[in-house]
This record gives C-alpha cells, sequence and structure tokens, in this order.
C-alpha cells in the first residue's frame, strides 16, 4: 500500500514542535515537484527519519534526495546494509578476493 499524505503529516507531528512543522511541511513539499522525483511521500517519510527531527538535516535530505531519491530511501529502508564498515561486509569482500585468489589488503 503506497504512502499518503496523512502518514507525512503524522510523521511531522511526531518528530518536530508545533512551532516548526509548517516550515518542515514546506521544505519536505520542494521534492516532488520535478517529474523525475518518484515515490513522493515514501522520499518524504524517508528524510523525516533520517533527518532525526533536525531542520538541518531535514535539509540536507531533501538536497540529496532531489539529486537521487534511491539514496535516501535506501539509507532509510535499510540502515544496516547502509553502513559503510560492518563484520559482515568485511568478511563478504575477503572472500571475494579469496574467491579470485587475490591478496586481501592489511586489515581483512
Amino acid at each position: 500500500m503506497p504512502d499518503s499524505r496523512d502518514e507525512v503529516v503524522a510523521a511531522i507531528e511526531a518528530t518536530f514542535p508545533e512551532s516548526s512543522r509548517a516550515r518542515v511541511l514546506e521544505l519536505l513539499d520542494s521534492y516532488g515537484v520535478e517529474p523525475y522525483e518518484q515515490e513522493r511521500e515514501r522520499v518524504q517519510l524517508a528524510i523525516l527519519k533520517l533527518s532525526g527531527g533536525s531542520e538541518e538535516k531535514l535539509r540536507e535530505f531533501v538536497a540529496l534526495a532531489k539529486r537521487d531519491y534511491r539514496d535516501v530511501l535506501f539509507w532509510a529502508e535499510y540502515p544496516e546494509e547502509a553502513r559503510l564498515d560492518t563484520p559482515e561486509k568485511r568478511e563478504r569482500v575477503r572472500k571475494m578476493f579469496e574467491k579470485f585468489g587475490i591478496k586481501p589488503p592489511e586489515g581483512f
């Protein structure tokens, strides 16, 4: 089921103080105006999640979403995979090196 405007508004109300909600909604609504800015409500919810209640971060994530909304969705919906360095990722990389007969770099 697609995300809705009501969910976006509810997430704003749960995350930001009343005094900044109109401004936050205006910032969020700057995403989704161009034809290539897809999945408006889903991306807006991801931006809200990633912002952690910070208007500054919200602005940054809106700007990033306007460049490539898929990044924002990935970071919000797959936070463990989005982490740069996890033991599991290091192990997969080490095994990949071994598979190709390459000595892994120091630290793997």
